[in-house]
């Protein structure tokens, strides 16, 4: 989210062309496929990386970026921010730009704005963006294992071990039928909670 909505605001409010060529840039990755992106930033963040490269230059030396969990959360971001930006700009091109303005006339700063008037206004794609990405993420399996490595233990993982190495195929599918029903759930809940939310707008 703290990615996504300032690039999602961005595109919306941008020129046709400009935001075509964002939207071009965005979408892109999605066509490569993700294990490619996650060996891509193992050659960016290993010890022997860009990263550590460039802080030899400054006499610092090499910092442990990889198999730990800011690791799996920049390849989780990496992989996930388009699901949260486009949700997000389609909810901000339906806010009316004059809104924005009455508020700034009004005497509103731009934090005002936004948190008055943005950020209600826009909060179906918030919350859809959201449960896109919790979804995916909740079940990745091929970030955490590469960037994570064995230190980091996710439920994609977890399922993986009980599965195909321990071969505990009950307690597999038992934590696979939990995360299935927990994701099931929630997301009802919450869509439950927006349906609500717009009666009592309408009424």
């Amino acid at each position: 989210m703290l990615f996504g909505y300032p690039l999602a605001y961005f595109l919306a409010r941008a020129e046709r062309r400009i935001a075509l060529i964002g939207l071009f840039f965005l979408v892109m990755p999605l066509m490569v496929s993700a294990v490619i992106r996650t060996f891509g930033w193992l050659v960016i963040l290993g010890r022997n990386g860009l990263v550590n490269a460039a802080l030899g230059t400054l006499a610092i030396p090499p910092l442990g970026l990889l198999y730990n969990e800011t690791a799996v959360v920049i390849g989780l971001a990496n992989v996930f921010v388009p699901f949260m930006v486009l949700p997000l700009m389609a909810s901000i091109e339906r806010i009316s730009p004059t809104l924005e303005e009455a508020a700034r006339n009004l005497g509103a700063s731009w934090p005002q704005t936004f948190l008055r008037v943005i950020l209600p206004l826009s909060r179906p794609g918030l919350i859809s963006g959201c449960l896109l990405v919790y979804s995916a993420a909740i079940s990745a399996f091929v970030v955490p294992t590469l960037m994570g490595g064995a230190r980091v233990r996710v439920i994609g993982r977890q399922i993986y071990d009980q599965l195909l190495i321990s071969y505990q195929w009950p307690n597999a599918s038992a934590i696979a039928a939990l995360l299935v029903i927990a994701t099931t759930c929630l997301a009802f809940a919450v869509l439950a909670l927006m349906r609500r939310g717009a009666q009592r707008e309408w009424a």
